[in-house]
């Protein structure tokens, strides 16, 4: 009798596990805090205040706005968003919208400066960008 209850639990042990580990694999549980900073500078290295910086959620069906926020006097940003669990990975734009107008009129991105890989979620990131004259 207890070698077929001890076989039971290691079954349903086992059947538990393996869901577990295909989630944390995934990145469905844990922290999706994200926390996304940086500065916006000009061809002469000068901070541009009021230049629109979006985080967007990317899934295989495309890209979908998730917050924005805008520069300050220094150049600097910061956005801090919990991620919903629908979203793999997250890509921040500088967009080309109405309300970025400052942006539009003026500049387009020459490049992003910093690290190589990009934003991850649940952690935090430095992302900057250098805009240029029109």
């Amino acid at each position: 009798m207890r070698k077929i209850f001890e076989k039971r639990l290691v079954a349903i042990g086992t059947t538990c596990f393996l869901p577990m580990m295909a989630l944390l694999a995934c990145g469905h549980l844990g922290d999706r805090t994200t926390v996304v900073y940086g500065k916006v500078y000009d061809q002469n290295k000068l901070p541009v205040d009021s230049i629109m910086v979006l985080i967007s959620g990317l899934k295989l069906s495309g890209a979908y706005d998730l917050k924005s926020t805008f520069t300050d006097e220094n150049g600097d940003y910061e956005i801090t968003l919990e991620v919903p669990r629908t979203y793999g990975n997250i890509g921040v734009t500088i967009p080309y919208l109405p309300r970025n107008s400052k942006f539009e009129e003026k500049y387009k991105i020459k490049d992003r400066i910093g690290p190589s890989s990009k934003p991850m979620i649940g952690k935090k990131t430095q992302w900057d960008f250098q805009l240029e004259p029109k």
